[in-house]
C-alpha cells in the first residue's frame, strides 16, 4: 500500500518539481530583462514550492505508513492472539481462560471455528478423564495399573487439574500388593 501511494505521489511530484525548476529559469531570464526586482519574489516562490512538494511527499508517505501499520495490526492481531492461545494449549496449559472473540474481529468465522474446536477438545478430554476415573483396574496387573495411572495423570495435567492425593483405599491396595509380593 505504501509503495502504491508513495509511487503515485512521486509520479505527480517529480514532474511538478521538474517543471517548476524549468519555469523558474524562464521567468528569471524574463525578469532580468524587464523587471529585476521580481527575481527576489520568484526565488521565494520556488523555495516555498520546493518545501511544499517535499512536505507533501513526506506527509503522504507518513500517513500511508501509519494507516498501513494500523490496518495490518488489526488484521493480524486476532491471528496472533489465537496462535498464542493454541501455543499455550500445546504446552498443556488447559487451565487458561477460554479464547475470547472480540466483536469487531475481522476473522470472526475463523475465531468461532477455533473456539468450537477448543471447547470440544476440552469437553472430550474432561469426558475421557471421568471415564478413566470410573474404571477399576486390578493393582495386581502392574502394567495395566501403571498405564491407567499414567493416562489419568496426562488427562489431569492437560486440564490443569493438580494430581489428587492417593486415597486411603489405594494405599491399602498398594500395601496389600507389596505384602503379597514379599510373601512370594
Amino acid at each position: 500500500m505504501i509503495t502504491a501511494v508513495a509511487g503515485g505521489a512521486l509520479l505527480f511530484l517529480l514532474p511538478a518539481y521538474y517543471f517548476i525548476a524549468q519555469n523558474y529559469e524562464l521567468f528569471k531570464s524574463i525578469a532580468y530583462d524587464t523587471h529585476p526586482h521580481f527575481i527576489q519574489h520568484l526565488e521565494r516562490e520556488v523555495t516555498w514550492l520546493r518545501v511544499f512538494l517535499t512536505a507533501a511527499f513526506v506527509l503522504i508517505t507518513g500517513v500511508t505508513l501509519a494507516l498501513s501499520i494500523r490496518m495490518t495490526k488489526n488484521l493480524l492481531s486476532p491471528l496472533v492472539t489465537m496462535e498464542k492461545h493454541m501455543h499455550r494449549l500445546m504446552l498443556g496449559q488447559w487451565d487458561i481462560p477460554d479464547y475470547h472473540i472480540p466483536e469487531e474481529d475481522d476473522f470472526r468465522d475463523l475465531s468461532m471455528t477455533y473456539d468450537y474446536f477448543y471447547r470440544s477438545l476440552k469437553a472430550n478430554t474432561e469426558t475421557e478423564l471421568r471415564l478413566l476415573e470410573k474404571l477399576s483396574i486390578d493393582p495386581q496387573n502392574r502394567e495395566a495399573y501403571a498405564a491407567w495411572k499414567n493416562l489419568l495423570t496426562i488427562k489431569r495435567s492437560r486440564l490443569g487439574i493438580q494430581e489428587e492425593f492417593i486415597s486411603n483405599e489405594s494405599v491399602l491396595v498398594s500395601n496389600e500388593f507389596d505384602r503379597k509380593r514379599h510373601a512370594s
